[in-house]
């Protein structure tokens, strides 16, 4: 009686004070045990009846084994089956078979489930569906379906109960088509209309299969349904990524009057997660909180941890899971897992800690959430001590995916090697594994591992999954494999990968645009099903590394008129673009798409190529207002700004940025300095270098960045301070060829041509074969020296190195060497022999013919040139006008200049304006050299000289002075050259004074220092007009008189019977 009315302890107290203790009162007090759930009590009164030789009935067995289910004490419950079999107690017991097979089911023991149910002489319904339900509750949905075609061949006919499991078997498989069947067959029946349990199933298979309209149908049609059958859907929804359906549905169920239980606000919590509702997720939590469900549901805690996590409210993740008044290793692993995916490895590494000192164990999800932790920071120390406790525990045995965790880790904190050792001793390794090994080897670089682990894996017989397949094309585009990554593709298209895999197309584009094959990666792009802004960003990125411009933004336009969204990665190719095609218009407009999306201040990456393009289309002032308006900067940005302006030869703002920047506590990097170091260079501030200089040695940067002592040797030879340039480049612990070129740069840049052998051989002899910048500037020196012989051998070297193929420049710089060394034959024959057919070497070979005077020999260079289709471009017609001018063809610089207005030369080219103005008044038509002069859209200093040079050859010295007046009026300043003719037309005049106070205002308002012929030009004009004593000075006052002053004072004493001073004159010409 207290048995059966529930008082199981006075039932209990009862049975230990009672002597007589017969079959049916164990019975009884096993029965209320087992309906108590307290199934270990009635196995131990089991014991009890052993002990005391107390045999059990069929009633006693069916408790048992109800109670060794609930268990899964398989070897208790096969005592029991053994004890009815030998009883025989099964003959004619259709329950105590269906106890039997429902026992071994719950056990996992199907095959002896099936075999009870065999040996039953008329199974029944129940026998069917006990079976029926263990396959569905075990996930074997295959194996309930199959039964249940068993059970209608022996003309069993279904139950509601039947129809439940099978439902839920057909949601486990997403068997959509036989779980329709079956809601035919229940509607036939009208077993829905009134069963609850039956149409929840239904509601739940229709939401696991994904087919959530006909779930919601099926909810509609329900004249009652629970709050079992909303968490159905909702949970439906949430598995299907539809969280804003899910946070409706709770909505519709609250007007239903249903209250949600802590299922449902489980499930609501994940779907703001899903879709990063916060504050959704704040009200529910403040819902639960009111109804004291954290205090009774740990699942409603751990949801709400996670909810906070996912989100990225870390903060209020770590608070709640703090306030939790029970934790287990779900709640730390949410915690974990958030501040890994958000970027704080640390910070996850501290909770792991944490957790383990409250005493929880780390489960297998714990270490692999703690493992993907210590990959992202590099944490490499603490995730082997994370491995050696996963062995000790034994949990890498049978948890594949812990495997791929650790191989992941490994291989992410670079220890590659250790990473492939973990998977050669896992049990087995899968797919998973194998793609963390091959995505390592990718991420650093080693490419050809990478291949060669993935055709390993495919020799164990593993097929790549797609995120295998797109790590194996990631490194193809690395190496530029485009056969391998070809063959790749075809078996991906062969296994229909891409229909829907966004990943795989991504990297197919990425890798044939890296191949160069940009064809095909657009070709690619086009043929699939969606496109994303990731493999638009491939495609333009692969066109703009290629240098197509164009293509890139003709991408950029169609991604945008299919409404997809830049994001950073674009914006920063097409800003790239943008600064490399000089399209100012084109940079501005995104520039205000990228600031109204307001990600200038989130992005520092993306404002430093912001900054890149503005100093590329010498915007400077934008980039550096850019860079001040930023609310943070880093060493990148600012290095960005300094290389700009010192690219544009801003070398003061260079040197402003670089101590703003310092100022703000950035400390400068390898790459700062090494702009810097250029800038000092460029304008030759060798004290501001030396302190650059002082203070990299300082931070001991030299012994290991080769640029840095590159920069340094190339600062000190642009500032001539050869010496120094020497004594770092012998310092340097390794030195390459850009660091011989730097310093033979400099000596080439001084006319230093022995010094540039010297170092050519001195080279060599530290081992470093020169390149082709090497060759270019020997033989600039060869040329402009006449060392023939030294240029034929560098020559041979070239030829012998294999230098000359596909070098335009080389085969540009001996045309150029041997023409300047008059080897004019030579100078040709490299043009034929090496198919050098382009303008800039004819143009060389040209204004080699014109320095030695061979100006028939131009002009029938000239028009070779022509005669094989080659056309001249500006820099050619400025040499045939000179040779016009040198030979007075007015006629053919006619000709010349009749072609170069025919194709709008003059339009915004000043020197071929001056060439045009120039020949003219060479050749002594003046009227038209000043025609040509006041028609050209841009006129220099140079077009004006030319008059005047053309009026001095004439011995027109008055009008050389009214057109240097009028050359000032139009706002322009005297050269060298202008003040050469100013003086010499001064000279001729008698016009010393004139010709003195031109003379000095060179130095005192135009900042021009006087040179030789300037001085001579001077001597000359008072030797004219016998002031010998003031030509005396002038001469004594010059650092060195050339061999040209000479003869001019000695004319000038010949001319007035000086004998003194022109013994003096006659002794220096001697």
């Amino acid at each position: 009686m207290y048995a059966r009315c529930g008082a199981l302890e006075e039932a209990t107290d009862l049975f230990e004070v009672h002597k007589s203790r017969d079959i049916f009162t164990c019975t009884a007090l096993i029965a209320a045990y087992v309906q108590a759930g307290q199934a270990q009590h009635a196995l131990d009164i089991f014991d009890y009846m052993q002990r005391e030789c107390l045999p059990p009935n069929e009633v006693t067995c069916v408790c048992l084994l109800k109670a060794c289910g609930s268990l899964q004490e398989a070897v208790k419950g096969q005592e029991i089956h053994d004890e009815v079999l030998r009883r025989g107690l099964l003959r004619n017991n259709v329950k105590l078979g269906n106890a039997l097979i429902a026992m071994h089911a719950k056990c996992g023991a199907f095959a002896k489930a099936e075999q009870v149910l065999s040996q039953l002489q008329v199974p029944n319904v129940i026998s069917w569906t006990t079976l029926i339900s263990a396959y569905a509750d075990h996930g074997k949905g295959e194996e309930a379906l199959m039964c249940y075609e068993q059970m209608r061949y022996n003309n069993v006919a279904a139950n509601t109960v039947t129809f439940t499991c099978l439902l839920k078997a057909c949601g486990s498989i997403k068997a959509l088509d036989k779980g329709e069947k079956f809601h035919d067959e229940i509607a036939k029946e009208g077993l829905f209309l009134d069963n609850v349990v039956l149409g929840t199933a239904l509601v739940d298979m229709y939401a696991k299969c994904g087919a959530l309209v006909k779930a919601c149908h099926v909810l509609e049609d329900m004249p009652v349904h629970n709050v079992i059958t909303w968490n159905a859907l909702i949970s439906g929804y949430v598995e299907h990524n539809e969280g804003e359906q899910a946070i409706r549905c709770l909505e519709q169920m609250k007007g239903d009057g249903l209250s949600p239980d802590a299922v449902t606000f489980a499930c609501i919590l994940k779907a703001c997660a899903s879709i990063c509702a916060l504050d959704i997720g704040v009200r529910i939590h403040n819902e639960v909180a009111n109804q004291g469900l954290l205090y009774d549901s740990i699942i409603v805690g751990n949801a709400l941890v996670d909810m906070y996590a996912k989100c990225g409210a870390l903060s209020k993740a770590r608070e709640t899971l703090l306030e939790l008044p029970e934790r287990n290793s779900i709640s730390w692993n949410s915690l974990i897992s958030g501040y890994t995916e958000h970027g704080e490895g640390a910070k996850a590494l501290d909770c792991f800690e944490q957790m383990q000192q409250e005493g929880i164990t780390p489960v297998a999800v714990t270490f692999a959430c703690a493992l993907k932790a210590c990959g992202s920071i590099g944490a490499v120390y603490k995730g082997e001590d994370i491995h050696n406790e996963i062995i000790r525990q034994g949990l890498l045995k049978d948890d594949v995916v812990l495997g791929a965790a650790l191989i992941d880790m490994y291989a992410k904190c670079g220890v590659i090697a250790k990473a492939r050792q973990v998977l050669e001793v896992l049990p087995v390794g899968d797919v998973v594994c194998w793609t963390s090994l091959i995505g390592g080897y990718a991420e650093f670089g080693q490419d050809e591992e990478a291949l060669v682990c993935f055709e390993l894996m495919e020799s164990e017989g593993i097929s790549p999954s797609p995120l295998t397949f797109s790590c194996a094309l990631r490194a193809c585009g690395n190496l530029g494999a485009a056969d391998t990554g070809e063959k790749i593709h075809n078996a991906i298209t062969k296994q229909g990968l891409l229909a829907n895999n966004v990943l795989l197309g991504n990297a197919l584009v990425d890798m044939y645009a890296k191949c160069g094959n940009l064809a095909k990666a657009r070709q690619v792009l086009e043929k699939l099903s969606v496109r994303s802004t990731v493999c638009w960003n491939a495609l333009i990125l692969g066109y703009t590394e290629h240098r197509e411009f164009d293509q890139a933004l003709n991408c950029f336009d169609q991604m945008l008129s299919e409404g997809l969204f830049p994001d950073e990665a674009t914006y920063m190719c097409i800003l790239r673009v943008c600064g490399s095609i000089g399209a100012a218009e084109k940079g501005e407009q995104i520039c205000e798409e990228i600031q109204k999306h307001g990600l200038l201040q989130k992005d520092i990456m993306l404002a430093t190529a912001l900054v890149d393009m503005y100093t590329k289309l010498h915007l400077l002032g934008k980039a550096q207002q850019t860079v001040e308006e930023l609310p943070f900067r880093d060493v990148f940005i600012w290095t960005t700004l300094i290389a700009g302006h010192t690219d544009h030869g801003e070398a003061k703002l260079a040197f402003e940025c670089f101590e703003k920047m310092q100022s703000e506590g950035i400390s400068p990097d390898g790459v700062t300095f090494a702009c810097i170091l250029k800038a000092c260079g460029s304008i030759r501030a060798v004290d501001q270098g030396q302190i650059i200089h002082y203070e990299l040695a300082k931070q001991g940067l030299l012994g290991t960045d080769i640029t840095l002592g590159n920069a340094l040797v190339d600062m000190y030879a642009k500032c001539s301070d050869f010496k120094k340039a020497w004594q770092v480049l012998e310092e340097l612990a390794t030195r390459d060829v850009q660091t011989w070129n730097s310093l033979i740069a400099g000596l080439a840049v001084q006319e230093k041509a022995e010094d540039v052998f010297i170092c050519l051989e001195q080279m060599q002899d530290d081992g470093i074969l020169p390149n082709a910048e090497t060759y270019l500037y020997v033989l600039r020196m060869c040329g402009n020296t006449g060392a023939l012989t030294k240029g034929a051998k560098y020559h041979a070297e070239i030829i012998e190195r294999k230098l000359m193929d596909n070098n335009v420049l080389i085969s540009m710089g001996l045309v150029d060497m041997y023409a300047k060394c008059g080897m004019f034959s030579h100078a040709k024959e490299v043009l034929q022999n090496y198919s050098v057919y382009d303008v800039p070497s004819w143009n060389l070979l040209i204004a080699g013919y014109i320095e030695h005077g061979e100006c028939m020999q131009a002009l029938t260079c000239f028009e070779q040139m022509e005669s094989e289709g080659i056309c001249p471009n500006a820099a050619t017609f400025a040499l045939i006008l000179k040779v016009c001018g040198n030979l007075g063809a007015v006629c053919k610089g006619e000709i010349i200049f009749r072609k170069i207005a025919e194709q709008g030369l003059l339009q915004n080219d000043a020197v071929l304006g001056s060439a045009v103005v120039d020949m003219f008044a060479k050749c002594g038509a003046l009227n038209k050299a000043h025609q040509v002069l006041q028609e050209l859209p841009v006129q220099d200093t140079n077009s004006w000289n030319g008059i005047m040079g053309g009026m001095i050859q004439r011995g027109d010295c008055i009008q050389v002075l009214t057109c240097f007046e009028q050359m000032q009026s139009e706002g322009l300043s005297p050269n060298a050259m202008t003040f050469t003719y100013i003086l010499n037309a001064c000279s001729r005049l008698g016009l010393i004074e004139k010709a003195q106070m031109y003379f000095f205002s060179m130095k005192s308002k135009y900042g021009l220092t006087p040179e030789l012929e300037h001085y001579s030009c001077m001597i000359d004009a008072f030797g004219r007009v016998g002031h010998l004593d003031r030509a005396v000075k002038m001469t004594k006052e010059m650092t060195s008189a050339g061999k040209e002053v000479w003869p001019i004072l000695l004319g000038a004493c010949r001319k007035w019977g000086d004998v003194e001073v022109g013994e003096w004159a006659f002794e220096h010409v001697l």
